[in-house]
Protein backbone atom coordinates (compact mmCIF):
# COMPACT_ATOMS: atom_id res chain seq x y z
CA UNK A 1 0.00 0.00 0.00
CA UNK A 2 1.38 3.29 -0.82
CA UNK A 3 1.16 5.37 2.25
CA UNK A 4 1.51 9.39 2.29
CA UNK A 5 2.97 11.69 4.66
CA UNK A 6 -0.88 12.85 5.73
CA UNK A 7 -0.93 9.14 6.28
CA UNK A 8 1.69 9.85 8.94
CA UNK A 9 0.42 12.51 10.78
CA UNK A 10 -2.98 10.95 10.96
CA UNK A 11 -1.56 7.95 12.48
CA UNK A 12 0.78 10.67 14.90
CA UNK A 13 -2.29 12.55 15.80
CA UNK A 14 -4.07 9.31 16.74
CA UNK A 15 -1.64 8.39 18.92
CA UNK A 16 -0.95 11.58 20.76
CA UNK A 17 -5.56 11.71 21.12
CA UNK A 18 -4.84 8.04 22.78
CA UNK A 19 -2.30 8.60 25.02
CA UNK A 20 -3.78 11.99 26.42
CA UNK A 21 -6.75 10.55 27.31
CA UNK A 22 -9.45 10.09 24.34
CA UNK A 23 -10.69 6.62 24.81
CA UNK A 24 -11.39 5.59 20.82
CA UNK A 25 -9.75 7.46 17.58
CA UNK A 26 -10.51 7.37 13.70
CA UNK A 27 -7.80 7.17 11.53
CA UNK A 28 -8.64 7.91 7.48
CA UNK A 29 -5.57 6.79 5.23
CA UNK A 30 -5.52 8.10 1.72
CA UNK A 31 -6.93 5.11 -0.14
CA UNK A 32 -9.91 5.74 1.80
CA UNK A 33 -9.75 3.08 4.37
CA UNK A 34 -11.21 4.23 8.02
CA UNK A 35 -9.52 2.25 11.11
CA UNK A 36 -10.96 2.53 14.15
CA UNK A 37 -8.75 2.45 17.47
CA UNK A 38 -9.15 2.39 20.97
CA UNK A 39 -7.08 2.80 23.63
CA UNK A 40 -6.27 -1.62 24.00
CA UNK A 41 -5.07 -0.90 19.80
CA UNK A 42 -2.36 1.73 21.08
CA UNK A 43 0.59 -0.96 20.25
CA UNK A 44 -1.46 -1.72 16.85
CA UNK A 45 -1.42 2.06 16.01
CA UNK A 46 2.48 1.91 16.46
CA UNK A 47 3.11 -0.58 14.73
CA UNK A 48 1.02 1.12 11.59
CA UNK A 49 3.34 4.36 12.44
CA UNK A 50 6.47 2.56 11.83
CA UNK A 51 5.46 1.00 8.60
CA UNK A 52 4.20 3.48 7.30
CA UNK A 53 8.09 5.50 8.55
CA UNK A 54 9.57 2.81 6.90
CA UNK A 55 7.66 3.03 3.67
CA UNK A 56 8.00 6.54 3.53
CA UNK A 57 11.94 6.53 4.14
CA UNK A 58 12.12 3.67 1.56
CA UNK A 59 10.42 5.64 -1.28
CA UNK A 60 12.55 8.74 -0.33
CA UNK A 61 16.09 6.35 -1.08
CA UNK A 62 16.82 6.71 2.70
CA UNK A 63 18.71 3.75 4.71
CA UNK A 64 18.63 2.62 7.82
CA UNK A 65 22.38 1.57 8.84
CA UNK A 66 23.56 0.11 12.66
CA UNK A 67 26.86 0.29 13.59
CA UNK A 68 27.92 -2.74 16.11
CA UNK A 69 31.36 -1.75 18.16
CA UNK A 70 32.60 -4.65 19.86
CA UNK A 71 35.91 -5.19 22.06
CA UNK A 72 37.73 -7.72 24.06
CA UNK A 73 37.72 -6.23 27.07
CA UNK A 74 41.68 -6.00 27.48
Amino acid sequence: MAYTQDDLSAVQTAIISLATGKRVVRVMLSSGKTIEYDTAGLKDLKTLRSEIQAELNAAAGKRRFFRTVTSKGL
